[in-house]
């Protein structure tokens, strides 16, 4: 393999979603467990931290796409690297519970909007045209990968040493695994670009969308931002009150874990196989039939779901959430080119982290204004099955399609 070689990058988008998306929204539902028994807050307030942090990231999105359009990638992904391992370690000298969210706020926010989609899949879009789907499909697994490993290595630190002391080692983890693969292995862009399999298509779209007016001027991005944002903030509301709701249910701590683990491992073929339909099918199908699964997850835990109902929700779930990355990529890509990814990227970020924002803490205050999460879980699965209706509003236009001028 030559040092620089595609498939290189995309082990580098492979790790950086590991760690940002797997050591802070995986294993946030672990985290808050001790910080749950340490300062007894509300489930309400517990769920602030997530919230927080993905308002941060959304409001730092559109300066970060356009950066990297026109920046280093390689500098921005160490940034994040060191915010995860910082935040963490101030994370373990907290002594109250306002200090969590300001910490997540601050620092988390920082490693969650670069370490995560954003980066990843404008570096993969630099370097892949024909195979683009398969390569965002299978960089978007390490989000899996990283949600598999982090979980149950948390858990383990804290049963093995004090919570305290499990934050710090966890900061030297995503330290020492982070910044060696970002400052030795990243390249910003090939040499040679690659060959786009649809020139005139793709080369149309991109020069059209070269300012913020001509986005937010398309009814396209506001049909996949409403569309992907709903299933976004779903994901992530059940992906960060799963432990909470396993125990509600009499699952021990280490079970919980073990069903984010599931969650985890089955999105890494929701990934895969989307990643590859994504180069195949059409995006508007695939996308609805990752809305359809999360949909059914969402269905299987209501009531008072067995311990195998648990499972099979939380790997409908997983697979839906895992195919999310790549199709939601291929989807900008397809429709607004390549040379200002970023920025449309970057713009559309602040709208789906404004649903994953108020998606946590929503889950959160309905469990405890009802005493289950059954109603949160009902109250994400309507309107997300009502969103696959946007689906077919979305339009690729034709290659001499020019519109009407908008500049800011």
């Amino acid at each position: 393999m030559k040092k620089h070689s595609p498939w290189l990058q995309v082990f580098v988008a492979f790790w950086i979603q590991a760690l940002g998306i797997g050591s802070l929204l995986y294993a946030y539902g672990v985290v808050t467990l001790p910080l749950a028994e340490a300062f007894q807050p509300s489930r309400t307030l517990l769920m602030l931290g997530v919230a927080v942090m993905t308002l941060s990231a959304g409001l730092l999105s559109p300066w970060l796409g356009r950066t990297m359009d026109r920046g280093s990638l390689k500098w921005l992904m160490a940034t994040g690297v060191i915010a995860i391992a910082l935040g963490y370690t101030l994370l373990s000298f907290s002594g109250a519970m306002w200090q969590v969210p300001l910490i997540y706020a601050l620092l988390m926010s920082i490693g969650y909007a670069i370490l995560g989609p954003l980066a990843a899949s404008t570096l993969l879009s630099r370097w892949f045209s024909s195979r683009r789907g398969l390569a965002l499909g299978i960089a978007g697994a390490g989000t899996s990968f990283g949600g598999f490993c982090f979980p149950p290595l948390i858990q383990w630190l804290i049963e093995l040493h004090e919570w305290r002391l499990a934050l710090r080692l966890l900061a030297g983890v995503v330290l020492l695994s982070g910044l060696p693969v970002v400052l030795l292995l990243t390249r910003d862009r090939p040499e040679t670009p690659p060959a786009p399999r649809a020139s005139a298509t793709e080369a149309k779209v991109t020069r059209r969308y070269d300012s913020y007016g001509s986005v937010l001027g398309d009814r396209n991005f506001w049909m996949i931002a409403l569309s992907v944002g709903i299933l976004f903030a779903v994901f992530t509301a059940t992906v960060s009150n799963l432990a909470a709701f396993a125990t509600d249910q009499g699952a021990s701590a280490s079970q919980a874990a073990q069903l984010m683990s599931l969650v985890a491992i089955m999105a890494i073929p929701g990934t895969l196989l989307f990643g590859a339909l994504a180069d195949r099918l059409d995006l508007r199908v695939a996308l609805g039939l990752l809305m359809g699964l999360v949909v059914l997850g969402m269905l299987s835990f209501l009531g008072h779901p067995s311990p195998r109902m648990l499972q099979i929700g939380s790997i409908m779930v997983g697979i839906g959430g895992g195919g999310m990355i790549p199709v939601w990529g291929a989807l900008l890509a397809r429709t607004f080119g390549l040379l200002d990814y970023g920025r449309v990227m970057g713009m559309m970020n602040p709208l789906l982290m404004l649903f994953s924002l108020v998606s946590p803490v929503l889950a959160g205050l309905l469990r405890d204004v009802s005493g289950s999460y059954h109603i949160a879980f009902l109250t994400f699965a309507v309107p997300l099955g009502a969103a696959i209706l946007l689906l077919p509003w979305i339009r690729f236009q034709r290659p001499g399609y020019t519109p009407a001028p908008a500049a800011i």
